[in-house]
């Protein structure tokens, strides 16, 4: 009985192991394309008719490195206008 059983269980997984394979073709995502100029913008379209920006000052930075006594105040002057 025993042997009927282990026969039956070798005749199972050698028939999985002997099994053709399916052949796996993997797709990959397709990406789509968006033709920007064929959109069309629905409504009234009104252009600014000033653009503006608000002038503001720079802001200067205090740093460390101007303290100490041994710096030439010209030195300083271009570190602090440093771009």
């Amino acid at each position: 009985m025993i042997r009927i059983l282990l026969l039956v269980t070798f005749i199972f997984s050698s028939s999985e192991c002997l099994a053709q394979k399916k052949k796996v073709v993997y797709k990959y995502k397709e990406y789509e394309k968006f033709d920007l100029g064929d959109l069309e913008i629905k409504g009234s379209i009104i252009a600014p008719g000033d653009i503006s920006v608000k002038e503001r000052r720079r802001k200067v930075f205090e740093r460390d490195l101007l303290r100490k006594d041994d710096f030439d105040k010209k030195i300083i002057q271009e570190l602090k206008f440093l771009r």
